[in-house]
């Protein structure tokens, strides 16, 4: 066998294994895990602003329900529907890890709950929320009432005086949920 062959052998083998791994890490970003950096502070004190957190998709790959308190990264773009060309162009092979149409929220309320924003906090059901991962305690603003429509969910940032959530961009779509947050991976680091 020449040099030129073998060379060209070699050369074919890792091109298989480069293409192979990087389909591999589309699949599993697409569908399992994805690591997404927090930007912005409205969710501290629970995540800082620059935070990297492990986004599972499995959930979202399996239609497995939501949970009150879940942190979800959702698109705010609420007006379309979300495609899986979304999901391909929002990993970080393709786009910047940051991304403005993304946001990371907490779930507060499911479809069919009545939540009320009062000057003591917020209420689900006639139930006032504990939430000890509160920034503050006092959200400054005009009492609100809201229905949760079905197929959607209602999400809150835990800085709640500095956080664009659904008070202000509406109801968010289950199609726009990405996913829910897994693992702080800077928790672990600090």
């Amino acid at each position: 066998m020449s040099i030129w062959k073998k060379a060209r052998k070699v050369l074919l083998e890792w091109t298989q294994m480069v293409v192979f791994s990087i389909t591999l890490a589309v699949l599993i970003n697409l569908f399992l895990f994805q690591p997404v950096r927090v930007e912005g502070q409205s969710m501290q004190p629970t995540l800082q602003d620059r935070d990297f957190v492990i986004l599972s998709r499995i959930g979202k790959t399996l239609n497995w329900d939501l949970e009150y308190g879940d942190i979800v990264v959702i698109d705010r773009r609420t007006e379309r529907k979300r495609t899986i060309l979304d999901d391909i162009q929002d990993l970080a092979l393709f786009n910047r890890m940051e991304s403005r149409h993304l946001l990371i929220k907490r779930v507060i309320g499911l479809p069919g709950d009545t939540l009320e924003i009062r000057e003591d906090g917020v209420y689900r059901n006639g139930d006032l929320l504990e939430e000890p991962y509160l920034l503050e305690n006092n959200m400054y603003g005009s009492e609100q009432r809201f229905l949760v429509p079905e197929d959607h969910v209602f999400v809150l940032g835990d800085n709640r005086n500095n956080s664009m959530d659904s008070r202000v961009i509406g109801f968010i779509p289950m199609d726009n949920i990405k996913g829910t947050m897994v693992l702080d991976v800077s928790e672990l680091l600090r």
